[in-house]
């Protein structure tokens, strides 16, 4: 199985449309587990803007998506550092880790399946769905309570990305993945959910933080 590197690189978030329920708004907290890591990742979001906020070996950083701007912000706070990220500089920050030899398997949800099958997870009744690719099937523990909420996720993150499927429709309180061998990818385990919405000041830049160039990732 290939290595999976976080390194500087966080999920993105994004909210699909839909008639069954609001959009989440509010803050969750995870734990993100892979064979490379075991760390807290914290997803707020007002609706329009969604930040993912991940406390590793290297320093705290966010990650600030603006959905109605579309722009994405990465903020290094041991540094004291962002950097704007364009398509162009996350293409060649993939660049940089195909040539490294790093790699991932986090799956795209495409045709996931309602088993029925259910279980309560911090006091929300979730339901399970499952998708099921050539090499890897995923577990998602999904409910309907507290507004949807659609991950996205990256080549260069462990993240299933639910936004084309039906899991978008729902709020993902827990996701396996595992591979054809039954090994696990991945497991994002919700902790906590507070549904209290965040203020702006949760997604703005500190004034005293500096822009961040990564070498090699310029337009």
């Amino acid at each position: 199985m290939k290595s999976i590197i976080i390194g500087l690189f966080l999920v993105c978030i994004a909210g699909i449309q839909t008639t069954a329920q609001d959009i989440f708004k509010g803050k969750v907290t995870y734990t993100l587990k892979t064979e490379d890591a075991d760390f807290p990742m914290i997803i707020t979001t007002n609706g329009s803007k969604f930040k993912v906020s991940m406390s590793m070996e290297m320093g705290s950083m966010d990650m600030i998506m603006d959905k109605t701007a579309k722009e994405q912000t990465m903020i290094l706070h041991s540094q004291k550092m962002y950097m704007q990220l364009t398509a162009a500089r996350l293409e060649k920050m993939k660049g940089m880790m195909g040539s490294m030899g790093k790699g991932l398997q986090a799956p795209v949800i495409t045709e996931p399946v309602r088993t029925g099958e259910t279980k309560k997870i911090l006091n929300y009744i979730c339901e399970k769905i499952v998708d099921k690719q050539e090499d890897i099937t995923t577990e998602i523990w999904v409910t309907d309570k507290i507004g949807y909420l659609a991950f996205i996720g990256s080549p260069i993150v462990p993240m299933p990305t639910l936004a084309n499927s039906d899991a978008a429709t729902f709020f993902p309180l827990e996701v396996h993945s595992k591979d054809k061998d039954g090994e696990t990818i991945m497991q994002l385990i919700a902790k906590e959910v507070s549904t209290s919405m965040p203020g702006d000041a949760e997604f703005t830049i500190p004034s005293d933080y500096a822009p961040f160039a990564f070498p090699g990732s310029g337009n």
